[in-house]
């Protein structure tokens, strides 16, 4: 399958992924497409997928709307207010158009109605994490400059400084961390 190759990519650290449906047959279902890529865990109910996300480190999480207890679109602002970074996949069987805006509103990544396509739902997991990875790695160099420049340093210093690297190791093959 050509939707697994970005996975193995992935794998280097394997993501852990949060699937909550108070359905047993959807959410048993997606563990097993989803275990060999990642670590998964599951929750019956919002209740508990807030407990997980408390304990645990969770990249994404893929959220049913129609549970018992709070609401899934309840649970997405909890889930975005206790961590902005963890990706959230709406994943329901009673879609409107409605809750499919208010979702994308409240941080979901996307939106996708049951019974869904294997390759599709691990296509839009895959996205999702490759973004997330790219805000961490963006997150850390934002940070580095930071910690290189100070936070008063101007545009203007930050590109001096990159230009004067990018010549110096035309001439000598490196390129320094130190700033001068």
């Amino acid at each position: 399958m050509d939707a697994l190759k970005p996975l193995e990519e992935l794998m280097v650290s394997k993501r852990t992924i949060l699937i909550v449906d108070d359905e047993i047959g959807p959410r048993e279902s997606l563990k097993m497409i989803l275990k060999p890529f990642y670590n998964v865990e599951t929750a019956e109910d919002g209740i508990k997928a807030l407990e997980i996300i408390r304990e645990k480190e969770i990249d994404l999480v893929t959220l049913d709307l129609k549970m018992p207890g709070p609401h899934g679109g309840e649970v997405l602002k909890q889930i975005k207010q206790k961590n902005p970074d963890i990706e959230v996949l709406i994943i329901t069987g009673y879609g409107s158009l409605k809750s499919a805006i208010d979702g994308i509103r409240h941080g979901a990544c996307d939106y996708l109605i049951k019974p869904f396509n294997i390759s599709e739902i691990i296509n839009i997991i895959n996205k999702a994490l490759n973004k997330k990875k790219k805000m961490e790695e963006l997150k850390g160099f934002l940070s580095e400059i930071g910690s290189t420049f100070g936070e008063n340093a101007s545009l203007e210093e930050i590109k001096t400084y990159f230009k004067e690297q990018r010549e110096g190791s035309k001439e000598t093959g490196t390129v320094s961390k130190q700033r001068s």
